[in-house]
């Protein structure tokens, strides 16, 4: 076949396109021509399952109350976020609050409260870029506190006063005259440019100030709440004072409150002590019947000198025919030759089921102190016994101070009866007299653990208590004042 070439190469796109056409009805040859088109429009035809709404914050909410039912409720709190209708838009989770660790009270084991914090979630003006705001609410402190009514019980306890103030203490009762102002009533001055220096703001004017531990502060009390703390405090300053009378009468006097169950009696019959054995029989006498047999405790008598002397040979039950033979041994006591303290503490800490020894002396012993100590401390491994220790008649400072050493090593207590008469004598003037004098009558100065622990507390409590009616009468001074002023504008205004 003849032709153009312009023909030609026509003729040959033609043959291509028809075996291009052939190979792709090859594919599938059951569908027949059009059926795509069919398909498409029954695909149309056919109704769409439609896609459940999007829960809204307020229903997210609920359900996982539903959920959750039954969970802790005073969980943080959730804020409800905005979300729009639209299906396009997305908000991103926003980062969890943290939380702060709670730390735990060694003494009353309770969890710190955490203030309350809110979460909120808001769209930004570009796009979808999402912003987040936290807020922390503060803790709702009170300006001040309000005074409490104390009750102390009548009955003495037998204790040391050291236990005894941790339930008693001024402390302890929330009585402290700092405390009930609050961290609010704080004198606050700003700094003026113009004036270059620090001026009060105009409120103070509202309140007389007053100086607390060098802060100046706000006296924002009323003078009948002064008047009850001054009752308060009045009221538990009479129940310390009885306190020390009972420490300072019969047998505590001299050998202090027996604590334990079980101890043993150590006196020093040494040439020293000649001229006060008649005393000390007499009082050790008190001891037995007064604390030994009433409160029944099982006990043992020693005596050191040069040598030692045990009434029995173990513990024995204070009854009446025990304690009637200890006070005959006791009577029977002579003093001679020197203060072996060391080979006393040695065989009493040998007696089965001991907790406690109570060792009255008036000086040093022959041994040496640090030897004594480390010889005790090896001792106390095996056993845990105190020793408390009883200074008699002992002008000796390094004495004193030996028996302060034992006593604190050994988780004992020291005692001292110097001053006795007198803080008879001034705890009886406090409670007939009155306590409006700080500085009259006052303790003498005791050097035992339990007198000293126990007169300190009665010198801070007067010491508030004077601080208190100075205050009071600040009030009263400042008001009268305040009324003169409001009566001068009056009568200048008319």
């Amino acid at each position: 076949m003849s032709g153009s070439p312009s023909t030609l190469l026509q003729c040959a796109f033609l043959v291509e396109s028809l075996k291009q056409r052939s190979v792709n009805q090859s594919v599938n040859p059951l569908t027949p021509k059009g059926d795509s088109n069919v398909l498409r429009k029954n695909e149309k035809r056919r109704p769409h399952k439609l896609p459940s709404p999007k829960p809204t914050a307020l229903s997210l909410a609920r359900m996982n109350i539903k959920e959750n039912h039954g969970a802790e409720r005073n969980a943080s709190i959730r804020a409800l976020v905005w979300r729009p209708t639209s299906a396009k838009a997305e908000i991103p989770p926003a980062p969890a609050i943290k939380e702060w660790p709670q730390t735990e009270n060694k003494r009353k084991n309770k969890p710190r409260k955490e203030p309350e914090s809110s979460m909120s979630v808001f769209y930004t003006d570009k796009g979808r870029n999402v912003g987040t705001v936290y807020q922390k609410y503060p803790k709702i402190m009170r300006i001040r506190k309000s005074v409490p009514s104390v009750t102390l019980p009548k009955k003495e306890e037998i204790c040391s006063s050291k236990e005894w103030l941790t339930k008693y203490s001024i402390k302890k009762l929330k009585l402290e005259l700092p405390r009930l102002f609050g961290p609010g009533c704080t004198h606050q001055k700003k700094t003026v440019d113009s004036l270059h220096k620090k001026v009060s703001a105009k409120y103070c004017r509202i309140f007389p100030s007053v100086e607390i531990k060098g802060v100046v502060k706000h006296l924002q009390f009323q003078s009948k709440e002064l008047e009850i703390y001054t009752e308060q405090l009045e009221k538990v300053l009479q129940r310390y004072i009885q306190r020390m009378q009972w420490l300072l009468s019969g047998s505590r006097r001299l050998f202090g409150t027996i604590l334990e169950a079980n101890v043993c009696v150590l006196i020093d019959t040494s040439g020293s002590m000649d001229p006060y054995l008649p005393h000390i029989t007499k009082e050790l006498s008190s001891l037995i019947w007064e604390q030994l047999r009433k409160n029944e405790v099982r006990f043992n008598l020693l005596r050191f000198a040069e040598n030692t002397e045990s009434w029995k040979e173990c513990l024995v039950e204070a009854t009446d025919e025990t304690c009637h033979d200890a006070v005959q041994w006791a009577s029977r006591l002579h003093a001679h030759g020197n203060t072996r303290i060391l080979m006393a503490l040695q065989k009493a800490l040998g007696f089965q089921g001991i907790e406690a020894l109570y060792v009255l002396t008036d000086g040093k012993p022959d041994t040496s102190c640090s030897l004594i100590l480390k010889e005790i401390e090896r001792l106390r491994k095996k056993q845990d016994t105190k020793i408390h220790t009883i200074s008699f008649s002992c002008t000796d400072r390094g004495a004193n101070e030996f028996l302060k050493k034992l006593a604190s090593q050994t988780g004992g207590r020291y005692h001292c009866g110097f001053g006795d008469v007198d803080g008879q004598l001034a705890a009886h003037r406090m409670l007939t007299e009155g306590l409006d004098d700080e500085d009259d009558p006052i303790f003498p100065y005791f050097e035992g653990d339990d007198l000293k622990k126990l007169t300190q507390e009665v010198t801070k409590a007067r010491g508030f208590l004077k601080q208190a009616k100075s205050l009071r009468l600040l009030l009263q001074k400042w008001n009268i004042e305040q009324k003169d002023k409001s009566g001068c504008k009056k009568s200048a205004q008319d």
